[in-house]
């Protein structure tokens, strides 16, 4: 079975990441290095300099994440500052900043990068979703309790996790399809 190490401290990624590499018969072993990221707008430079850094730290192959919430009514906003906000935000300051949106679309762009010191690769998968305009559930911070992703018929991130924690394996299925089908055909 083949081995990777995924630099995160999110317990709950990591899980995520290891229910969809069992079928490519992957495992991931946890890092949890503390990387200062940069600050930047431009989500593909922080990923890549999250996995510099992160690889320079640990000195073997290794994948790394970064994900952003774009609402395109606000330029963009938060992008990739979504954890920083999340920190400084509630609930209900979303809705006080967002009440008045008439286009209450919003993505989630998650982004993973692998490295083994020679090859680098990046992937990319964006999913719409809308903001609500009430607080829903009870899991997560914010954008958990304030965001139906498409399919997922008006409930939000939280009420669908509430509801079975194991679902959350969706949210980050395809990102880690896209990598782990390139990766097996790389070893």
């Amino acid at each position: 079975m083949n081995t990777l190490t995924f630099c995160t401290s999110n317990y709950e990624k990591t899980e995520n990441a290891r229910k969809v590499a069992e079928k490519f018969d992957v495992t991931f072993e946890q890092a949890a290095v503390d990387i200062d990221e940069i600050q930047s707008e431009d989500t593909e430079r922080i990923l890549r300099d999250k996995l510099a850094k992160a690889y320079d730290i640990l000195k073997r192959p290794i994948v790394v994440s970064d994900d952003a919430w774009e609402i395109p009514a606000l330029g963009g906003f938060p992008g990739p500052y979504m954890k920083s906000i999340n920190h400084w935000f509630s609930p209900e300051d979303y809705l006080r900043l967002t009440s008045t949106l008439e286009e209450r679309t919003i993505y989630l762009v998650q982004r993973l990068g692998y490295t083994d010191g020679t090859t680098t690769k990046t992937f990319i998968h964006t999913t719409k979703g809308e903001l609500l305009k009430e607080i829903k559930g009870s899991y997560g911070n914010a954008n958990h309790k304030l965001v139906s992703l498409d399919g997922d018929n008006g409930l939000s991130i939280a009420e669908v996790y509430d509801a079975d924690s194991s679902h959350s394996e969706r949210d980050a299925a395809a990102i880690w399809v896209k990598f782990l089908t390139w990766h097996t055909t790389q070893t």
